[in-house]
């Protein structure tokens, strides 16, 4: 095969520092097109980036010279220092250490796009289950 053919495709969640509701509807819809428009241009191929006020939902395609990690680490350590350097919290705005992965098939890629543009009909229904701040030892 004389190009690289790729489709890793990752659903990824993240929440804020202690579930702090800092995601306004205003600021959600800024930070959300802040990592979609600077990601692209740095090379993350993000597809759909949304939430609600304290997580975000981001579906992305990895590149083959990225890893998820180093590409999670980009999108939180980015849009933790624009919301900081933009709106100066005195406690300072930060996302939990971890974070969920998912995989997601060609197939389930419309669907789950549909699941994160649809993040505040589906919070009014269910709360998130998901709490990834990183576990005592």
């Amino acid at each position: 095969m004389p190009k690289t053919f790729n489709s890793i495709w990752v659903h990824v969640i993240f929440r804020t520092k202690n579930n702090v509701p800092y995601l306004t509807w205003e600021i959600r819809n800024e930070v959300c097109q802040f990592i979609k428009t600077i990601g692209n241009r740095k090379g993350y191929a993000i597809d759909t980036v949304n939430g609600v006020k304290d997580h975000l939902h981001v579906l992305l395609r990895i590149n083959t010279t990225q890893t998820v990690a180093e590409s999670v680490q980009w999108i939180k350590g980015a849009s933790s220092h624009y919301l900081n350097e933009k709106y100066k919290w005195s406690d300072g705005f930060k996302w939990q250490e971890g974070y969920g992965v998912f995989s997601v098939s060609l197939n389930d890629i419309r669907t789950v796009r549909n699941y994160i543009y649809n993040q505040e009909k589906h919070h009014k229904e269910k709360t998130c289950i998901f709490n990834f701040e990183k576990t005592p030892s």
